[in-house]
């Protein structure tokens, strides 16, 4: 990909990028987790982060790491269900283009695996449940992989089958 490309894709699915990272902040506010620096959007190896304290409960750090895969996902879907005839009124360029790319940016990175991972091994020993949460982890782990035969692209079509079929506004 040349510097160009990446620019261009990193500034056109930006506001995948703000929504992922506002995910995790409103699931840290949820948790009573405190806050110390966001970084919506950036360019670089990290698009964005959330730094804060570290979850007391797993249940806790469990919603903050999927909670880019929860609202990413019911935001693109709620879009892609507002796509309605006719098709040529700028609403529509506007829903389809942001469900796409919050969409895009609905899976969880292996960075938020990583701290997952982290945390379920600190606390398998106080509640052996925790060993629940290890397939979740796996399965961040592994979207990541798919992520380069472009599994995002195929999670989005996913989202937009289910907006326009099942979810009709």
């Amino acid at each position: 990909m040349t510097i160009f490309m990446y620019y261009l894709y990193s500034l056109l699915t930006a506001p995948g990028v703000v929504v992922h990272e506002l995910s995790h902040a409103i699931f840290c506010l949820l948790s009573g987790i405190k806050i110390h620096r966001i970084k919506l959007f950036q360019f670089g190896e990290t698009a964005g982060y959330v730094v804060h304290d570290e979850p007391r409960k797993f249940h806790q750090a469990f919603l903050i790491s999927l909670g880019p895969l929860l609202i990413n996902s019911l935001l693109s879907l709620i879009l892609f269900s507002l796509l309605v005839p006719p098709y040529v009124r700028w609403q529509v360029f506007l829903f389809g283009y942001l469900g796409i790319v919050i969409g895009l940016h609905a899976i969880p990175s292996n960075g938020d695996a990583k701290t997952l991972f982290q945390i379920a091994n600190r606390r398998v020993w106080k509640n052996p449940f925790v060993i629940l949460g290890y397939p979740f982890v796996l399965l961040i782990f592994v979207l990541n992989l798919l992520k380069r035969l472009h599994i995002d692209l195929i999670y989005v079509g996913l989202l937009f089958w289910l907006g326009r079929i099942f979810l009709k506004i």
